[in-house]
């Protein structure tokens, strides 16, 4: 695979590209923003007071963040049509209704179940948790709050071009998508992780200045991710050419 191109570079294309859209952009934003609020306020049935309760909210929290998936869909397909110069508008976020919404809910879910695998041991131990408890379940709850971190991490790395994917090779199934998203991050989910990392200055420095400039920050971040993805693709098909495997 030929080298792919720096983060200021990428970031450069997402802003080239971003120029003259990013009220259309800003408002999709808002629209899923304002979706996925809805969604969570009515995805709990009750403050968790018991076991039961705590079960029952974490499943429906489950079924609706993997059937979101739908919208997470939509979002890369208005992302990949900015970064491929294509036409964008609002209503790109919805075309996940119409682009194999079976195979997107089918994605999401990986993603949604290792969050919630990796999670699950950090729950409990909080659930239960008292300023009566020992030391040692305060110690437990850290380890178990970092493990469940790190395997968060990984999993969404190794699998965060599968929606892009989908749109690109829709006639694939969505194990040969999360598959193929494996296959393209094989020694490249470091300079993935590098590329999130570096727009924590400009999250904080959001967050410090009432949150607004996080609508566009927003906007720049997902871009540059897609354009990750446009060189990926590029780069890992070039490579077949210059292999004969074309």
């Amino acid at each position: 695979m030929t080298n792919l191109k720096t983060a200021a570079e990428l970031k450069a294309i997402a802003k080239e590209r971003s120029l003259d859209k990013y009220g259309v952009l800003i408002i999709a934003n808002i629209i899923i923003i304002i979706i996925e609020m809805a969604i969570s306020g009515i995805a709990t049935v009750a403050t968790p007071s018991s076991l039961v309760i705590f079960i029952i909210n974490e499943l429906i929290i489950l079924v609706t963040s993997i059937l979101l998936g739908i919208l997470v869909s939509g979002k890369t397909y208005l992302y990949m049509n900015l970064i491929y110069s294509q036409t964008v508008s609002t209503g790109d976020i919805f075309f996940g209704f119409k682009q194999h919404p079976d195979k997107a809910v089918k994605i999401q879910s990986v993603f949604v179940l290792a969050n919630f695998i990796a999670g699950l041991p950090a729950s409990i131990i909080f659930f239960f948790l008292t300023p009566s408890s020992p030391s040692y379940v305060g110690l437990a709850l850290f380890v178990a709050i970092a493990l469940g971190l790190v395997a968060t991490v990984y999993v969404s790395l190794t699998y965060s071009q599968a929606f892009y994917l989908l749109h690109d090779y829709p006639d694939r199934s969505a194990k040969d998508l999360l598959a193929y998203s494996k296959s393209l991050m094989e020694g490249n989910r470091f300079k993935l992780f590098y590329l999130h990392m570096s727009f924590i200055p400009l999250i904080i420095f959001g967050c410090l200045t009432f949150f607004i400039p996080l609508l566009w920050i927003s906007v720049y971040r997902y871009a540059t991710l897609t354009a990750f993805y446009q060189d990926l693709i590029a780069a890992h098909n070039t490579g077949k050419v210059e292999n004969g495997l074309n």
